[in-house]
């Protein structure tokens, strides 16, 4: 049986929420605790690090097994260990360890619930591509969270507490999934091996990859890049919650987006719009404007996300749903986040947090590149459509 929308709607707000109070602010309290930027780089690579590592093994017993709901619960229970050791432990060690668990349990909230909410909406009656019309609840969690938390920042309290506590909330909701799907082990290399194959995918996860570098890049080094500038964490919450209140608006209205440019020219459209985003990032200092900026990310990351996911849904065999989802998480935020990682952080003890937004900017002109690559094989099948 498979949950409702309302249920799915929750876990995204919650779970989305929870990102929302830690991670806008984590590399500013990782500076506050004295780090380096290259202890900070080495600590924020364990996200994509834990990402990487377990994401391919969470869908691939998800498919086999058909036992979703039940990794759920074992994800959920791992992140909480990871934020209390995050929150309570001293020291680098404690903060790579609470990461790594942090990380490596909330891989399978994201693939894991995008495929239950793609299998809910193929149901007679609705349309997957309105998967953004539920995703965006999360994305409105985040955006509330974001503005709470700027707020508790302002005043020396610490978000990372209240993240926690969402973090039991959602594996109390994770319960609620049905913790197995029907029959037996199912035989999913045949299905995988199909997927491989595909034209599509070198191009889609090389774009997901770069694209994801530079978003996980901002997500990590923005609060620092203001903090850097003199400005107030104020200006982080604004900034972030107009961004991602765009990428609600995006996420709404994906269905008639998705309609009108298909999938392949949504994710050139995504690309595309890093490049002066970055850019001005970089170089504006007026905090109004440097707000103004990060209205582009609701394309940025709205159109790119729904884009990819349906891009993924559609062309992956049916057998292998979780784990098809689960490699765009992978390559999106587990390589491109481990490699943004790992070379933001030397560029920022280098250069300083303003060269970190200029090389985004070449990131990006190589995602757009992928993308382009997408929307011409798109163009090509069509054409031997149209001839045959």
């Amino acid at each position: 049986m498979l949950p409702s929308l309302g249920l799915l709607r929750s876990f995204y707000f919650v779970s989305l929420g929870a990102l929302g109070a830690v991670m806008p602010f984590l590399g500013a309290r990782l500076e506050a605790a004295g780090l380096s930027g290259h202890q900070i780089g080495l600590l924020m690579a364990m996200l994509p690090l834990g990402r990487l590592v377990s994401a391919p093994l969470w869908g691939w017993l998800a498919d086999r097994f058909a036992m979703a709901g039940l990794l759920l619960r074992i994800g959920c229970t791992l992140a909480v260990v990871g934020g209390l050791a995050l929150l309570y432990g001293d020291g680098p060690a404690w903060a790579g360890l609470g990461l790594f668990l942090f990380s490596a349990g909330r891989v399978p909230l994201g693939p894991l619930v995008d495929t239950f909410t793609l299998q809910a909406l193929s149901r007679p009656g609705h349309d997957p591509r309105e998967y953004g019309r539920v995703r965006l609840w999360g994305s409105v969690g985040f955006l509330g969270l974001a503005i709470v938390c700027g707020r508790m920042a302002d005043v020396g309290l610490d978000p990372l507490g209240l993240g926690v506590v969402l973090l039991v909330a959602i594996t109390a909701l994770a319960f609620r999934f049905p913790s197995r799907g029907a029959g037996g082990p199912a035989p999913v290399l045949p299905a995988l091996r199909v997927l491989l194959q595909q034209p599509f995918l070198v191009p889609l996860l090389a774009m997901a990859c770069l694209q994801a570098l530079t978003l996980s890049v901002y997500d990590t080094f923005f609060s620092a890049h203001v903090h850097a500038l003199g400005l107030s964490s104020t200006v982080t919450a604004v900034a972030i919650a107009l961004g991602v209140a765009c990428e609600v608006a995006v996420m709404r209205y994906g269905r008639p987006i998705l309609a009108r440019l298909g999938a392949p020219r949504a994710l050139l459209l995504a690309a595309l719009a890093g490049v002066p985003r970055w850019a001005l990032t970089a170089w504006v200092a007026d905090p109004a404007a440097l707000v103004a900026v990060q209205l582009l990310h609701g394309v940025g990351f709205g159109v790119f996300w729904i884009a990819g996911v349906q891009l993924m849904a559609e062309k992956a065999p049916p057998q292998v749903s979780a784990s098809a989802q689960s490699l765009f998480n992978a390559s999106s935020y587990g390589v491109g986040a481990l490699v943004g990682a790992l070379l933001a952080g030397e560029v920022r003890a280098v250069w300083g947090t303003a060269a970190i937004f200029e090389a985004m900017t070449l990131v990006s002109c190589g995602a757009a590149g992928f993308a382009g690559w997408l929307v011409w094989r798109e163009r090509a099948v069509e054409a031997l459509r149209r001839a045959a």
